[in-house]
């Protein structure tokens, strides 16, 4: 009995152990956030991680314990492939959870959930968003890993388990028994009334040291269970008549039409480009004397630009609906990924389409991805423009056709184009793997520099097109908007708020005004009530968002990612963590009435997202 009993300890134990290790691994794949650390903080990161470490241990174990158990009395249950099946199932998963998770975290900035999950229709993309993992560097953590483990548990199972056992069968069974159902307390996290969650193992001020005690294996399946639940508010945070009065004042608006787009005789065109992953922060960085986006950098010079630009979100499917509904990203879900929620939004395409434009979208890569073709179907884009319609000599790009092709492909198809328009085109190259079919321009192979190297590509690109439209007979009559889908998280910087700040630029003939920076916050949000008022539409179908040339607006941005929230404003910025339940990054003079708007922002916007 007793050898029972010590396996099944040291089999949950080996694997606390294994977590241990994980997170060791964690903290120097991530050396440069490390570093910055205090010792004790790292300390504490494993310490207060012990928890979720625990309760999976006990998940992994609980089977163990049933197979030990039903050997007492059945013979298939006392064999050594059955426990070596299932430990070498198990431990292939769950290696393979926690290393897929240390590139999430370079990436995204987040631990593993079930975000990732949503790309497995669509894997020759999903391979391209990781082609840029050093996967021999991964793949050799993953190795001795599995290999330290696999004959740690197999020498538990042969040298403890499989000793004779002669007696006590009933007084074992009912100890192991005792021992199954005890194993519900790690499970939860303790005796304490609630459950287990990501706070309990949050402790600290640096928010990396917080996501660092987090289990990775926990965390994915906390994600796919509780996602699914779109039929409750995790965020109820106010009153609702609170949180109603507080909404409502932040959309206050006036009747006073600052028109920025001068009358003329014919329709106005519209074309959005939408830059993948444009961030702010690329348009102050030179390396050598040489710009990112010199281009860019001189264009905003000629138009409208918007320096204080906030992406909803942290994805191009959430950008999509943020910039032509005007609805705003979610941090655990997306209405993109909900067809009959989305297509109750309305959509800028659909009301130009109503007016007679021609709606067309292009894109390089492949809109089923992600579920962002539905989306444009039933918003009115019409046609849709994909990787499809493009030579194979051209597929250039793991995604598909580089941005330089794609370019010329909207300048036919306008230039030809009878109808005024609405158009949109979603760039490409910018995505990982940062594939450039260029010479590249800054020198090296990190991540940063090919990241930097795919928007300078792009710039030119952007810039080549400018200057083509000029010399077209409807710039005169035509805005181009130029803003990212979402930002970055590189070039790295101190403040999570800058990975969401994305630039946002009015060019074109039809402007009535140029040279002007605008430096109040704004949104892709506003993108859609801005463009309705400018054009006469009804702005009151997107009611998250506002007219930014209404001069009684209120200057305001609001973003989410993962599990978090930021809000900016004239006073200055914060972060605020849903989990740990408090800002994690404070800049200005902003306090208490900050976070009370972002939490009604949260409870609003998610509590409509449900009634659709």
């Amino acid at each position: 009995m007793t050898a029972k009993f010590k396996f099944i300890l040291l089999y949950f134990l080996s694997w606390v152990i294994f977590f241990d290790l994980m997170r060791l691994v964690f903290f120097l794949y991530h050396f440069g956030k490390t570093k910055h650390l205090p010792f004790r903080t790292i300390l504490g990161s494993f310490c207060y991680g012990t928890k979720m470490d625990l309760a999976v241990a006990a998940y992994i174990t609980a089977p163990i314990c049933l197979f030990v158990l039903l050997s007492l009395g059945i013979r298939f249950f006392k064999r050594l492939p059955v426990y070596k099946i299932y430990t070498i199932v198990v431990l292939l998963l769950v290696s393979v959870i926690c290393l897929a998770d240390l590139e999430i975290y370079s990436s995204w900035g987040v631990r593993l959930d079930t975000t990732p999950l949503r790309f497995v229709v669509t894997p020759k993309e999903a391979y391209a968003s990781i082609s840029h993992i050093p996967l021999f560097f991964v793949g050799l953590i993953f190795l001795a890993a599995y290999i330290l483990f696999y004959f740690c548990f197999i020498f538990i199972l042969k040298r403890i388990f499989f000793q004779e056992q002669h007696h006590f069968k009933i007084q074992t069974a009912a100890l192991l028994l005792l021992v199954t159902g005890a194993l519900i307390i790690p499970m939860r996290g303790g005796l304490q009334q609630t459950p287990l969650n990501q706070s309990s193992v949050y402790f600290s001020t640096y928010n990396y040291a917080n996501q660092s005690a987090v289990n990775p294996v926990w965390n994915l399946l906390h994600s796919a269970m509780s996602k699914g639940n779109s039929g409750h508010n995790p965020y109820d945070y106010l009153p609702e008549e609170r949180a109603k009065i507080i909404t409502d004042s932040l959309y206050h608006s006036g009747s006073i039409l600052d028109s920025v787009i001068r009358k003329t005789d014919v329709p106005v065109n519209v074309l959005v480009v939408v830059w993948e992953s444009f961030t702010e922060k690329a348009l102050h960085v030179s390396i050598k004397d040489k710009e990112v986006t010199p281009r860019f950098n001189q264009l905003k010079k000629e138009g409208i630009f918007f320096a204080n630009n906030y992406a909803s979100g942290d994805r191009t499917y959430k950008g999509l609906p943020a910039i032509f509904s005007g609805y705003p990203a979610m941090p655990n879900t997306t209405i993109i990924h909900s067809p009959g929620k989305s297509i109750k939004l309305e959509v800028l395409s659909n009301l130009f389409r109503q007016k007679g434009y021609a709606t067309p979208f292009f894109y390089g890569g492949e809109p089923e991805f992600a579920n962002i073709k539905a989306y444009l179907l039933q918003g009115g884009f019409d046609p849709i423009i994909g990787k499809n319609d493009f030579d194979k000599k051209d597929m250039n790009s793991k995604w598909g056709a580089h941005d330089g092709v794609v370019m010329k492909r909207v300048l036919q198809d306008l230039d030809r184009e009878t109808r005024p328009f609405f158009a949109a085109w979603l760039t490409l190259t910018s995505h990982e793997p940062f594939e450039t079919p260029v010479p590249t321009v800054f020198n090296g192979m990190d991540t940063k520099t090919k990241f930097l190297n795919s928007l300078n590509y792009t710039d030119q690109v952007i810039g080549e097109f400018i200057d083509s439209c000029r010399q077209q007979p409807w710039w005169n009559n035509t805005v181009v908007i130029i803003t990212g889908d979402h930002g970055h998280i590189l070039p790295d910087t101190d403040h999570r708020a800058d990975d969401f700040r994305t630039p946002q630029l009015w060019l074109g003939g039809a402007l009535n005004r140029t040279g002007i920076t605008i430096d109040k916050p704004v949104s892709q949000l506003d993108i859609a009530a801005t463009l309705s008022a400018q054009f006469g539409l009804d702005r009151t179908k997107f009611p998250f968002s506002k007219n930014v040339f209404d001069p009684e607006t209120k200057p305001w941005a609001f973003f989410t990612y993962n599990d978090a929230f930021g809000f900016i404003d004239t006073t200055g910025r914060l972060v605020f963590d849903n989990i740990g339940r408090r800002p994690i990054e404070r800049e200005g003079t902003s306090g208490a009435r900050q976070v009370e708007a972002g939490k009604a922002l949260m409870q609003t916007v998610y509590e409509d997202f449900i009634k659709k």
